[in-house]
């Protein structure tokens, strides 16, 4: 592992010398910045650790299909078993995620930076389980809101750990125009929303590169203040999703399976995160259902 927090240090630096700087200017050039950087030779794809939702997930709530903007009642032993943070979990996985929202903030709130990403280097190293507990521990901060995004339009799952089924998300709203308000979903979680992906689509890069995500994204951002928006985006090294998706966000949580990753592929996504404002690196340890706030 040594060598894969000399990488880690590393992008700490990286953080610090771009936090000296001047923000103003900078997101004009994002994208140009995004076209330039083509991601590296695509690394077989390993069998996925992340933990599996279980196979009654989506069958253990009795939801009416028109549950859209109703608050709707979560399995909590389902959740349990998909490590979702519930009211019964112990308190040492409950404070892990209360430590990264907290270092989140820290890095942030001063800087009026509310929309997030979590993405990784691979797929399978628990970046959704994180992106998920991460916005529910920030909607139990005191006059704190969260909103949940599925932006891994290639393979969505951020329902399958809830429990629920979807028939649409975001892409109705780019591609048909139905307004987000009525794509929104109330987990019975107090102050999280949560927007579903939609159905899995082709062609996802170019949605996610689209102005009126841009728009949405700014719109998210400027209308809710008080509110974070927490985006589960692709691995970085299989599409470029991630990578265009990046350049839109004010912050970036980067997932590392310890013990599977490579220090290589890790190298490579950090290297394709390079001038981007990386708020938390952690160390996903699978084994003992557990993550670790590195950075």
């Amino acid at each position: 592992m040594s060598k894969l927090l000399k990488a880690v240090e590393k992008a700490k630096r990286n953080r610090m010398l771009q936090e000296e700087q001047v923000s103003s200017g900078n997101r004009s050039t994002a994208v140009e910045r995004t076209v330039a950087k083509t991601p590296p030779p695509v690394p077989e794809v390993r069998k996925e650790a992340e933990s599996k939702p279980s196979d009654k997930m989506g069958q253990s709530c009795n939801i009416p299909k028109s549950f859209y903007n109703d608050d709707i009642v979560l399995d909590e032993m389902e959740l349990a078993k998909n490590r979702i943070l519930t009211k019964h979990s112990s308190s040492s996985f409950t404070d892990i995620y209360n430590l990264l929202r907290t270092q989140i903030f820290h890095r942030t709130k001063r800087k009026k930076h509310n929309v997030l990403m979590v993405t990784s280097a691979m797929p399978g190293e628990g970046k959704t389980i994180t992106s998920i507990n991460l916005a529910i521990s920030i909607a139990r901060e005191v006059d704190q809101f969260a909103l949940l995004v599925d932006t891994d339009m290639r393979n969505p799952s951020i329902h399958k750990y809830l429990g629920i089924e979807v028939e649409k998300g975001l892409t109705d709203h780019l591609l048909h125009d139905i307004p987000v308000p009525d794509l929104l979903i109330k987990p019975g979680i107090n102050k999280l929303s949560f927007l579903p992906a939609g159905e899995p689509i082709k062609g996802s890069t170019e949605i996610l590169g689209s102005p009126k995500l841009q728009d949405l994204i700014t719109e998210m951002k400027d209308r809710y203040p008080d509110r974070y928006v927490v985006f589960d985006c692709p691995d970085l090294l299989h599409a470029p999703d991630a990578l265009v998706f990046s350049s839109y966000v004010d912050g970036i949580v980067f997932v590392v399976e310890a013990g599977k990753t490579s220090r290589e592929y890790v190298q490579k996504a950090l290297n394709l995160l390079e001038g981007r404002n990386i708020v938390g690196i952690v160390l996903n340890k699978s084994d003992k259902e557990s993550l670790n706030v590195i950075s």
